[in-house]
Order: C-alpha cells, then structure tokens, then sequence
C-alpha cells in the first residue's frame, strides 16, 4: 500500500475539520486509520479515493439571504475552491453519523466509499443546495 506524505494538505484539512478540543494527534490517527478502513474495503490506494469522494460531495454553489427592500432575498453564490472541499467534508461527515460501525473511523471510510459509489446523503444535501440555487437566481 502507498502511504500518503504526512504533509498532504487535504489530509491537514480533513484533520482539522475532526479537530475537537485542540487534539491534533487524535484527529490526525483518526484520517489515517480512516485511510486504512478504505484500503481494507476497496483494496485500493485510499487517497486517490478520498480525494474523489469529497469533489464528489463538495457543492459549487450556497445560497445566502439579503435584505432588499425589507424583504429577505435568497440568492446564490459561487463557492472558492476552499469552501468547497470545507462544505463537502461537512456533509460527509454529518452524512457518516447516521452510517452503522462503533467507530468514527470505520463510519467516515464507510461514507466515502459510498460517496464513491453514488449513494450518500452528502451527494442528495448537494443536489438539493444546487436546485436551491437554480430557483433562486
């Protein structure tokens, strides 16, 4: 198995999004077990898969609410690169809360692996943020 550079951003990223009371070393063990769990279920390099999983989740759009005339007004706006990857790490995170395993790690790689395949909530909250946004413009 090839083991991804420990200074991979994404993996920094995703770490920090895990992050719960200042403990880096927990969220960072917790990326890399998730990394094995995904290795373990595909038998494949996890990172390619990861990296797929969360462009596949992340939203290109959100819809905020103006004021206009006293009115609130939802509009759409584009998302930076960034806030992307932040939004689709949210929503598979929120999305492996309800997957079935004991352990965070085995819950995450669960979801990504459904991500992959088409069938996560995180896909559906995505595809509705974007019809959101197309009613709205």
């Amino acid at each position: 198995m090839l083991i991804p550079p420990a200074s991979d951003p994404l993996l920094h990223f995703l770490a920090s999004s895990l992050l719960n009371h200042g403990k880096r070393a927990r969220a960072e063990r917790i990326v890399s077990r998730t990394l094995l769990y995904i290795h373990a279920l595909t038998r494949a390099p996890p990172l390619p898969i990861l990296r797929h999983a969360l462009i596949t989740a992340s939203p290109a759009v959100k819809c905020i609410s103006q004021k206009r005339s006293g009115k609130g007004v939802v509009r759409p706006a584009a998302l930076t690169e960034k806030q992307r990857i932040r939004a689709g790490i949210s929503a598979v995170l929120a999305a492996s809360k309800n997957k079935s395993g004991k352990r965070v790690e085995e819950r995450l790689a669960r979801e990504i692996i459904a991500v992959v395949n088409g069938d996560s909530k995180a896909i559906a909250d995505k595809e509705l943020a974007h019809k959101q946004a197309m009613v709205n413009r």
